[in-house]
């Protein structure tokens, strides 16, 4: 494809922004949906469906009073397709390399809406927490873990009680390591947690009734909570381990629901056919790559 010459001679100039991991593909319900990949979708002639909004950055949101706190910046074009999932089913976001350097805690949303998903307003959904991953008896944090055991997968579950319908889900990683301070070298930086977000449009089916308060991003968090600075360098030593987590607490299903499992099936990434998709995926593995030595760096030098 013409697309993955350009990828690649692109690569040197995005290295420095792309220090940060990002969101390239979720399995919904064992169906394999391509994520919004910022080094090649842009560049798809004609762009291709995609359940995520495209768009973001993968820099952080430092400031929890902006509307981009929802979904992130840009969130454009809109998702031109929507994943099918049952309630009860687990969602798992495939990350590209993380930084080790950025602990904190991991998210997952869910906000229904209604109608047309091009002419929805994300800061006026509300989202309710299903999932959540924060630091452990040790001091490990959630995004390690995530490295260390699930090959830089995380996996949420829909609740089974939830209301069948149309929902916007938020995925969330919370990087603390500048929340009390920066360090040498980075002292240009703000102070303060920085936040990852991605959104997803999904369809959920099933047979639940339940419809959970929800808040509004921004809105959500709050700058005095005690989760927006803690010591998570010092975490595993200090005399208080415990992280109080940021937002509400996690909507817990009133019960749940024995699935028989679906085939795995993958979504193409191009719509164009196997050798498409074959180059699609040949230039991800590239890009990916480089990423990771990125931020590799990176986690060498403390950023």
């Amino acid at each position: 494809m013409k697309f993955i010459s350009s990828v690649v001679a692109l690569l040197a100039s995005v290295r420095q922004a792309l220090g940060h991991g990002y969101i390239y593909r979720v399995t919904a319900d064992n169906t394999i949906y391509p994520g919004w990949d910022v080094a090649i979708d842009p560049w798809l002639s004609p762009p291709a469906s995609r359940i995520a909004y495209g768009g973001g950055i993968v820099g952080p949101i430092i400031n929890i009073s902006s509307p981009n706190m929802a979904c992130n910046m840009g969130r454009s074009p809109v998702p031109s397709a929507i994943a099918q999932v049952r309630a009860g089913s687990n969602i798992s976001f495939h990350w590209s390399h993380w930084l080790y350097s950025h602990k904190g805690p991991i998210t997952a949303w869910m906000a229904p809406y209604s109608g047309d998903i091009a002419n929805v307003n994300v800061n006026e959904l509300e989202f309710f927490k299903i999932a959540e991953d924060t630091v452990d008896a040790a001091g490990v944090w959630a995004n390690v873990r995530m490295m260390n055991r699930t090959n830089n997968t995380w996996t949420a579950t829909i609740p089974a009680d939830i209301k069948p319908g149309k929902y916007i889900i938020r995925h969330e990683i919370v990087a603390l390591h500048f929340s009390l301070g920066t360090v040498p070298g980075w002292e240009m930086l703000p102070v303060g947690p920085q936040f990852y977000m991605t959104c997803f449009n999904f369809q959920v089916t099933g047979g639940g009734d339940a419809s959970p308060e929800g808040v509004k991003f921004p809105g959500a968090y709050r700058a005095d909570e005690p989760g927006m600075r803690f010591d998570v360098r010092n975490a595993s030593t200090s005399v208080d381990k415990r992280y109080t987590p940021l937002g509400p607490a996690v909507y817990k299903s009133r019960y749940s629901v024995e699935l028989t499992p679906k085939e795995v099936t993958m979504v193409s990434p191009t719509g164009g056919g196997a050798e498409a998709d074959a180059s699609y995926y040949q230039a991800q593995k590239v890009f990916l790559e480089q990423q990771g030595a990125i931020v590799a760096y990176f986690d060498s030098i403390g950023g």
